[in-house]
């Protein structure tokens, strides 16, 4: 990591410091989470949320033995830090979703048919299928180490293993996946209805960034390109965006709607903030569970319910809300009952509609928002 100190830039990350600080002070927690019914936790200032990632470099990705974070896990866990280090040339760098697609199902007849649509919309795009003995095989290789002694693993690595049920596992494989190597993770019973090069391409997309903080951004970014003698990329909000996801509208559970976030297809670029204060969330979670199954608490464990916490919906969405807040000071509660895409920094925000195709046929769609079907909601 390439961290300067030129007065000039000191300042620039002072005043955008400032405004954030700003920006967030109308953050109340009982408030967001009445809109939402997600719990953002205490404070979503960026130092608050800069001493969180620390901590999920210094828990969640150490060795369960020596304490230590793996060696080959440093690169992606300190480019998530450095994302949201404002001294850093990584946090003026437009990071790239790489060109490839994961999906994961039980075995490969549980792969659905439409989810065709995906290779014939992105030709380009290669696709990576997993059943439960490939995750297990591709989370060993990733989150362990060999040593003379066998493997030393990762904390990750020994939750994943400890999960209570299938659901809970596929969770927790697909943010890894993203996090680690990036590129577009999608259900089986997913198909892609528009290339995903022309999602949020339409003319429709509004950039909802606070203006003081994009002009603030543009200057961080020349001055830091010019000290390390680089041309200055594409602004932040200009480039492809780093991750994409839709609002998605929980027909079966009134009482969560408005804050939800689909977590059957979404993007991302490996290293990216996002995922490791999420992963840091899972493994917090996952202890807390161990008490109270110890306690004898296994019923709870097991019910439908917890997982929409543990590692759902609620747990996912609650991290992208949370990057919002801290790194571009977004309030969240500003994309109530909008039904077109957001940019906001570097995260394209699609409204609910976009992963709710009416059919898997890209020339038979009710909305022209239309990205993605989703074989629940034909049910």
């Amino acid at each position: 990591m390439h961290v300067l100190a030129p007065n000039e830039l000191q300042d620039v990350t002072s005043s955008m410091t400032y405004r954030l600080d700003q920006l967030t002070q109308i953050y109340k927690h009982n408030s967001v989470f009445n809109a939402h019914h997600l719990d953002l936790g205490p404070s979503v200032r960026l130092n608050d949320y800069t001493a969180r990632l620390e901590k999920a470099s210094q828990d969640a990705f150490t060795s369960t033995t020596s304490g230590q974070l793996l060696q080959k896990l440093q690169p992606v866990v300190f480019s998530a830090r450095a994302a949201v280090d404002l001294s850093s040339t990584t946090a003026w760098t437009p990071q790239q979703i790489p060109r490839k697609i994961t999906t994961g199902a039980y075995d490969k007849s549980a792969m659905t048919s439409e989810f065709a649509g995906w290779k014939k919309q992105n030709p380009d795009w290669p696709i990576q299928r997993f059943d439960d003995k490939a995750m297990d095989i591709w989370l060993k290789a990733n989150l362990g180490a060999p040593t003379d002694s066998g493997t030393d693993e990762t904390v990750l690595l020994n939750i994943y293993k400890k999960l209570p049920r299938r659901t809970l596992k596929s969770d927790l494989f697909r943010y890894l996946m993203i996090f680690l190597k990036g590129g577009l993770y999608a259900d089986p019973d997913t198909s892609s209805v528009l290339p995903i090069a022309e999602w949020g391409n339409h003319g429709t997309t509004k950039d909802m960034t606070d203006f003081k903080i994009l002009q603030l951004a543009a200057e961080a970014q020349e001055l830091s390109y010019r000290k390390s003698n680089q041309s200055t990329p594409t602004p932040i909000n200009e480039a492809p965006p780093a991750v994409i996801v839709a609002m998605e509208t929980v027909t079966t559970r009134e009482d969560r709607e408005g804050g939800h976030i689909a977590q059957y297809a979404f993007a991302g670029a490996p290293g990216h903030p996002i995922f490791l204060d999420l992963l840091q969330n899972i493994v917090e979670f996952s202890r807390a569970m161990e008490t109270i199954q110890s306690a004898g608490g296994s019923k709870f464990i097991h019910s439908n319910d917890i997982a929409f916490t543990w590692t759902g919906a609620e747990v996912w969405s609650s991290a992208v809300w949370r990057y919002l807040w801290a790194r571009w000071g977004f309030d969240s509660r500003r994309l109530h009952g909008v039904n077109h895409p957001v940019r906001v920094g570097d995260v394209l925000i699609l409204p609910s509609q976009a992963f709710r195709a009416s059919s898997a046929d890209p020339a038979h769609q009710e909305s022209s928002e239309a990205c993605v079907w989703h074989g629940f909601y034909q049910h």
